[in-house]
């Protein structure tokens, strides 16, 4: 290397580190400024507090921060209104469906009750009139056997001078005799309660007989294999 070329390095040398020293010089004096800045900020902040007065500040710290959750519920709550204001809109102008009220039963054109036991299903009328009582549109007097005729009057004995100025007509399909005696009664005492609506009068057909104002949900079991009915079985010998 020539001497020139070492100058060049030194000279470049000797720069770069005054340039360094210089930075470092400066460093001191640009903390300081930063600090003065934090200074006056924080003197401003004070006089500005000052200036404001009490309401305002109790205002400022009342005011909630909207989170991501609280935006999402008011979403949703406007949603709901539109959803409602469409609604009404809609049955605006549809036409209005009126709900259809059920009749109410009257007692000059006829009361209709139901009952049921087994396959045999009774309906029986009841309305104003002489106390003519009809089944399947003969005459209650005509019904035979004798004891059938019997127990479908008990709740007629039962209610007494209550139905004298009243007609029952009842109509009786499916199942047997007996299962539609069943029905013909129990037709009539809910027929008798629902026309004088008297409370005395129900509770004393249900402790004489519950039947009378409940149907009987009972039903026979089916027959099982190896026997002739649902439970019986041919006796088993031991020998």
């Amino acid at each position: 290397m020539t001497e020139t070329e070492q100058k060049k390095i030194l000279e470049k040398v000797s720069s770069k580190t005054n340039e360094k020293i210089e930075e470092t010089k400066k460093e001191p004096v640009k903390k300081e400024k930063e600090e003065a800045q934090k200074k006056e900020t924080q003197e401003k902040t004070k006089e500005l507090k000052k200036e404001i007065p009490a309401e305002n500040k109790k205002e400022i710290k009342e005011k909630p921060v909207e989170k991501k959750e609280e935006k999402k519920k008011e979403e949703i709550k406007k949603e709901f209104e539109e959803m409602k204001e469409k609604a009404t809109e809609d049955e605006e102008t549809e036409p209005s469906k009126k709900k259809k009220k059920k009749a109410k039963r009257s007692k000059k054109y006829g009361m209709m009750i139901k009952s049921k036991k087994k396959r045999a299903i009774g309906r029986a009328v009841i309305k104003t009139g002489t106390g003519k009582i009809t089944l399947n549109k003969r005459k209650i007097e005509f019904v035979q056997p004798y004891y059938v005729k019997e127990m479908i009057l008990e709740p007629i004995k039962l209610a007494g001078d209550l139905i004298k100025e009243t007609d029952i007509k009842i109509n009786v399909k499916g199942g047997g005799f007996m299962g539609q005696a069943v029905t013909a009664r129990s037709a009539i005492a809910k027929a008798i309660v629902e026309y004088t609506n008297d409370k005395k009068l129900k509770e004393k057909y249900i402790k004489y007989d519950r039947l009378l104002m409940v149907d009987d949900h009972r039903r026979v079991e089916p027959k099982k294999p190896l026997g002739t009915k649902a439970r019986k079985k041919k006796q088993s010998s031991k020998r």
